[in-house]
């Protein structure tokens, strides 16, 4: 699940390198935000991704209870059950809490 924000973030170090090669501390400040939502956003993306790889592989239970289950973050449990609804469907009354 890691892989694309790994990869997103390799690449937009080395193309910062080659940009900016050496900076400074207000560079560093302004892009620190941007790679913090980049790895954010790539860990999204390879959720999505191994969610749809494994979905003929794992049944739909076990599945529910790793998006659905546990405690619940108002923002990022909505959007785990509006992703896991996308991929498998209508979830059951039990994961709508």
């Amino acid at each position: 699940m890691f892989t694309p924000a790994i990869a997103a973030e390799i690449v937009l170090g080395r193309w910062l390198t080659h940009v900016v090669p050496r900076p400074g501390f207000l560079a560093v400040l302004c892009v620190a935000p941007g790679m913090i939502a980049l790895l954010i956003f790539g860990m999204l993306v390879g959720g999505i991704i191994w969610l749809v790889v494994m979905k003929p592989f794992i049944k739909r239970d076990v599945l529910a209870e790793l998006f659905l289950g546990g405690p619940r973050v108002p923002v990022f449990s909505t959007l785990c059950s509006k992703i896991f609804d996308w991929t498998y469907g209508k979830s059951s009354p039990r994961a709508e809490l």
